[in-house]
């Protein structure tokens, strides 16, 4: 068991009252459940708008996460495949990774674990902020950094943990769509950076 405290809040969001006029639900005790490298677990006491009090809510806790789409100078998308034990299965996925403790910017995660999956870089002019997002925001306080890097070259060596085996590829953005309708490039925030990345570099068009 962690040590128990008394907080408000500790999430911004959570602070902010929505121009909807929602109110947020108020932090009246928490404490650290399950503490590992991998896995951090909180559980809160919360009051809710209407006084309802919810003694056991249970919310993943890290430092967040960062993506990147990766983009050759001949335009293709580099995408991983790895063997996720969560599902049991082999995925395709761009690039990404947890934020490392000393690793104050996003961007710098997103040049490390880049080079890491998949033994490319990116030349610091060469890459953008494509999305934030939010992954799991009833259970988890997760933020997602997407990052399109264009031109991006093989440099170097894949450094992965020993537990991953990555196996790395190039698709065209017509085979990116097909594996997307395919249901074999399947994951719900990587689907969503795809689309986004498809859009900034002119591939989609929205016609309202």
């Amino acid at each position: 068991m962690g040590e128990r405290e008394s907080i408000t809040t500790d999430h911004h969001a959570a602070r902010q009252q929505s121009s909807s006029g929602l109110r947020p639900w108020v932090t009246r005790a928490a404490e650290r459940v399950l503490d590992t490298p991998y896995l951090k677990v909180r559980r809160e006491e919360v009051l809710l708008p209407d006084g309802t009090l919810i003694p056991d809510y249970y919310i993943i806790e890290n430092r967040g996460w960062v993506g990147i789409v990766p983009l050759t100078a001949d335009g293709r998308f580099l995408l991983n495949r790895q063997y996720k034990h969560g599902i049991g299965l082999e995925v395709l996925e761009f690039p990404a990774g947890a934020i490392d403790p000393h690793e104050e910017d996003p961007l710098l995660t997103a040049h490390r674990e880049l080079m890491e999956e998949t033994g490319y870089s990116v030349a610091a002019e060469k890459i953008e902020l494509l999305a934030h997002m939010y992954a799991n925001p009833t259970g988890a306080r997760t933020r997602i950094w997407w990052y399109l890097a264009r031109d991006v070259a093989k440099t170097g060596e894949q450094k992965v943990d020993p537990r991953e085996i990555i196996e790395n590829l190039l698709v065209t953005p017509r085979e990116l769509l097909a594996l997307i309708h395919s249901g074999q490039f399947a994951v719900q925030g990587q689907i969503a950076a795809a689309y986004m990345a498809l859009e900034r570099l002119g591939y989609l068009r929205a016609s309202f």
